[in-house]
């Protein structure tokens, strides 16, 4: 399983947002449209007394739609209610991990993005497992040490 860390969250100023989108094919001519200052608590969490952040480690969840590779961080929302094929912050017999939740036939399961991983059925004793919350964004570092410098764990 994926080790999960939860995070504490601290409140910082508004960023500048560009309205213009930015193609991810063949470079467009930019535009000098700044639009209104973006709120990334407001956008990230929405309910404040009810979202958090969690620190990824592991590789569960490496190579597929979710886009969560390890050392990734998650806003995860505990105000919503899961739904299949939804990403979800998992307790399963005490142990915390990240997994895409699925009903297969009249089973849910708790499925890895990545195939190598196992998957888990939810079947059993209910008081074996928990959704800690849905998973609503996933950011990740593309120059590898800022976020390990200024994010702690441990």
């Amino acid at each position: 399983m994926s080790r999960v860390v939860v995070l504490n969250v601290l409140r910082k100023p508004l960023l500048p947002f560009f309205q213009s989108r930015v193609p991810g094919g063949f470079p467009s001519p930019a535009e000098d449209h700044v639009g209104a200052k973006l709120d990334l608590n407001a956008l990230l969490l929405p309910h404040p007394h009810a979202t958090y952040l969690v620190k990824v480690e592991g590789h569960s969840m490496t190579g597929g739609d979710s886009g969560i590779r390890d050392g990734a961080l998650l806003a995860v929302d505990c105000r919503l209610t899961p739904q299949h094929n939804d990403v979800i912050i998992a307790v399963v017999e005490g142990q915390h991990t990240v997994k895409r939740l699925l009903k297969r036939q009249d089973t849910w399961w708790l499925v890895p993005d990545n195939p190598t991983f196992p998957s888990i059925p939810l079947t059993g004793e209910p008081d074996l497992y928990d959704c800690w919350g849905v998973v609503t964004y996933v950011l990740t570092e593309t120059r590898p040490g800022k976020l390990s410098r200024h994010v702690r764990v441990g």
